[in-house]
């Protein structure tokens, strides 16, 4: 991929197609100088670092394949949604909206989280909520609150450019990610069907693709039908009663065991978790002596 600039937004292509652990980024290269998300390719944001400077951070939500290169820039006013903002200052907050402090994944989530994509404790300069909007010189960047992937995760609509940052509703085949312990599915699913008709006329995606142009809506639909085929196949396991552990075996979501086995298996059964509490709300599904069956 290569960089493509729209005005004076431009578009920094990740490595490897913006598969974890990175994430495409966005460059405002205007009065005031804006990083969007740095995680895509350390050597190109170090450049624009050197050539531009860079004056704010906007992160669209706490997962790290989106804060990895923060770091590179502590100079910088720091800007997040105002749900996931514990997450920035505290990395037990962080372990905690993925559910993973006081787990025997706890140890492991630190020092990857250090290591690996530098978090550093930090404290915001803004807190964004839905329908904030920033000029950073001609270009003006209104914030759409996005939740369900994180309680803060939010898009970002460039209205002079017409263009929508969509972060991670990435309209991937893979499909949407609702697996941290504050993850929402039924808010994913009404932020998709938010983003569906937007009136946009370019599309940017954290991952995969990244630059979409007219119309996402069949994309959209694709992806959200990811969520009811994930569903239908789990409605069909459970046509015998299971325990959690079966259905996290069975590898609804990730289809096989994947290295590191724990950290999948983490992501497996938290989005599982959602699909069968949400089952049982609904009565489709019972809860008996440890076991979930069809109802």
């Amino acid at each position: 991929m290569r960089k493509r600039k729209f005005n004076k937004v431009i578009f920094v292509p990740a490595k490897n197609n913006g598969k974890y652990p990175h994430c495409h980024s966005l460059f405002i290269d205007d009065d005031v100088k804006v990083i969007i998300d740095p995680a895509s390719d350390k050597k190109r944001l170090q450049a624009l670092k050197n050539e531009k400077g860079v004056d704010v951070i906007i992160n669209s939500h706490y997962h790290e394949d989106h804060f990895r290169y923060n770091h590179l820039f502590p100079d910088a006013e720091l800007y997040v949604p105002r749900e996931d903002s514990p997450c920035f200052q505290s990395l037990d907050k962080l372990l905690e909206f993925y559910g993973t402090l006081g787990t025997e994944l706890e140890e492991q989530f630190r020092i990857y989280m250090v290591d690996m994509f530098h978090f550093r404790e930090r404290t915001p300069s803004i807190e964004f909520v839905n329908g904030d909007t920033f000029n950073f010189g001609t270009t003006t960047v209104e914030i759409v609150h996005t939740p369900g992937h994180t309680p803060g995760h939010s898009c970002l609509f460039f209205k002079e450019e017409e263009l929508l940052f969509l972060a991670d509703i990435d309209l991937t085949s893979f499909g949407p990610w609702y697996g941290d312990a504050c993850s929402d599915l039924d808010k994913t699913i009404v932020s998709i069907k938010l983003i569906r008709d937007f009136p946009a006329r370019t599309f940017v995606t954290a991952h995969g693709e990244g630059i979409i142009q007219g119309s996402i809506a069949k994309k959209a639909d694709a992806f959200l039908r990811v969520i009811n085929q994930r569903e239908n196949a789990l409605l069909d396991f459970l046509k015998e009663p299971r325990t959690m552990d079966e259905i996290v075996n069975k590898w609804i979501i990730y289809k096989k065991p994947r290295e590191p086995v724990k950290s999948f298996e983490f992501g497996e059964r938290g989005m599982m978790k959602k699909h069968v509490d949400r089952l049982v709300a609904s009565g489709t599904v019972v809860y008996n002596e440890g076991r979930y069956y069809k109802k």
